[in-house]
């Protein structure tokens, strides 16, 4: 049995999938198997594959999106703790031996959460140097609720077992489904926050502006719904905690929305966070929120932007 059983969705990105698979190889941890979920693609995905041979076990689905690719490679996974890493994404060489180190240190560790630097030409990366090592350790997710510091949760290793009890990530083709699989591990003991060294180079795409506001949208959405269901752990005694997470991402996400000009869906959303506002409380979001609304979008109306 590996120590990590390295899981990574594709869809038709044979461009950049030799990469991804490249950054793997090269890591100085060697303990890990590496399954690549082709989920439908009508590239050269599968003959890019081929070429790695039983270094890497391909999975096969038909189209169902990242979360649902993800679901099947942690069902066939054969390690201790799985470590996902986006095929359009990169690791750097010490990123499973950062992983190792800080699950050695603490035996009980179910999660651990790295930090990732932004990239949009590869070659930038050649100046990400290995830091020394400094992590954040917390009784649980949930328990980091208070730290604001930004998230970067595309860089997961998580315990197999704890992945199977929570059902591994929504399905639905949202974004933040990572993040929802973060509230749903809320109560998993041992949460290892990794500030440092960078462990993934996160890629940045053009893409469709249109296309990731609505999926934002439906992102935080799903989440407030899931919250308003009793669906998160920790019940009533740990709600203070969830709350300050997902509001807080609520709030971000309004004030992005807002910015892009999608003046509907972030009142939607507001709206929608109101009671959970209420049980916080946070007054100034929720008297400030619509009068910055009105006055944003005179001004976007006046400049024409």
């Amino acid at each position: 049995m590996p120590l990590f059983s390295v899981i990574i969705p594709t869809y038709n990105r044979a461009r950049l999938l030799d990469a991804a698979l490249a950054s793997v190889f090269a890591q100085e941890e060697r303990d890990f198997e590496v399954l690549v979920v082709d989920d439908g693609s009508t590239d050269d995905t599968l003959e890019t594959l081929a070429r790695y041979g039983d270094r890497v076990r391909v999975l096969r689905q038909r189209n169902a999106g990242p979360g649902a690719a993800r679901n099947l490679g942690i069902q066939e996974a054969r390690g201790t703790y799985v470590a996902f890493l986006d095929s359009d994404d990169l690791w750097f060489p010490w990123t499973l031996a950062t992983y190792r180190r800080v699950l050695e240190a603490e035996a009980g560790t179910s999660l651990v959460l790295g930090t990732a630097v932004l990239f949009s030409r590869a070659e930038s990366l050649a100046s990400v140097v290995r830091e020394p090592l400094q992590v954040l350790r917390f009784a649980d997710y949930l328990s980091s609720a208070e730290d604001r510091t930004p998230r970067t949760a595309c860089v997961l290793a998580v315990r197999t077992q704890a992945l199977r009890r929570v059902g591994g990530f929504t399905s639905l083709r949202i974004s933040g489904e990572d993040y929802d699989l973060l509230y749903r591990l809320g109560t998993e003991p041992g949460f290892a926050w990794v500030r440092a060294p960078s462990v993934v180079g996160y890629r940045q795409h053009a893409g469709s502006t249109s296309t990731a506001l609505e999926s934002g949208y439906q992102g935080t959405r799903y989440q407030l719904e899931q919250e308003r269901l009793g669906r998160y752990p920790g019940g009533t005694a740990r709600r203070r905690e969830r709350l300050e997470m997902l509001l807080y991402s609520l709030r971000h996400v309004t004030h992005w929305l807002l910015s892009q000009r999608r003046v509907d869906l972030a009142l939607d959303l507001y709206r929608r966070g109101l009671p959970l506002h209420l049980a916080a409380p946070r007054w100034r979001y929720m008297l400030g929120f619509p009068p910055w609304a009105l006055a944003t979008t005179v001004r976007q109306r006046v400049s024409g932007r």
